[in-house]
């Protein structure tokens, strides 16, 4: 867990790489303990979808992103969801064997999970982030905005960080916390080497410096 602290409001990186839906969950309950959220930012279901290691199904990502959500309103927080942006294909499947999909190609299976995460958050009143269409009008997983197709540039986690910040409540009181619960697109894969510290380029970090 890495923290960014403004003043007072802490920003809790819970970003664990590789993660479904499924381990996130299992996680989860630690993470709310530790940080005690205001707000928590769940951005999940990328690996449910499109690491075929750890591919869910629709109602099975809905159980535990519903679980995760229930939790945090539970313990007082504001639920936040992010919607899964669509791959660079190509870049994808140099990484991801393209038979692992069978007949449900990956911009198929984006398309069903994000139905899932607006349906999590409709049926549970939260927030929800289009990221996928903020990522898709800005011209996708471009190699200007993802490293590899999936995992985001210093650009693209700052485009997701306003994107985040926008749904957050202008004025927020000094003395909470944010607790950023997800997978490497969290963690920052990408701009943060498995393993090492926080850097000033991940989407929690650069949510922290928006908050300012």
């Amino acid at each position: 867990m890495a923290v960014g602290m403004h003043g007072q409001i802490r920003v809790v990186n819970a970003g664990f790489g590789g993660r479904n839906t499924a381990e996130l969950e299992k996680r989860f309950a630690q993470e709310l303990a530790e940080a005690k959220p205001a707000y928590v930012v769940l951005f999940a279901g990328t690996n449910d979808a499109l690491n075929d290691a750890k591919f869910l199904t629709p109602p099975e990502t809905k159980a535990h992103l519903t679980a995760m959500v229930r939790q945090a309103q539970a313990a007082g927080a504001a639920v936040v969801l992010v919607t899964v942006h669509d791959p660079d294909v190509t870049r994808l499947l140099k990484r991801h064997r393209p038979e692992a999909y069978g007949n449900v190609p990956p911009l198929e299976r984006v398309v069903q999970v994000n139905a899932v995460i607006e349906e999590v958050a409709r049926e549970n009143h939260a927030a929800v982030v289009p990221f996928h269409d903020i990522l898709q009008h800005a011209g996708g997983a471009s190699a200007e905005l993802s490293t590899d197709g999936v995992h985001l540039t210093a650009k693209g986690y700052g485009m997701l960080a306003a994107a985040v910040r926008s749904k957050l409540p202008q004025q927020i009181s000094p003395n909470v916390s944010i607790l950023c619960m997800g997978d490497s697109l969290t963690y920052g894969i990408g701009v943060r080497p498995d393993g090492t510290p926080e850097t000033a380029e991940t989407y929690p970090s650069q949510l922290s410096a928006l908050l300012r």
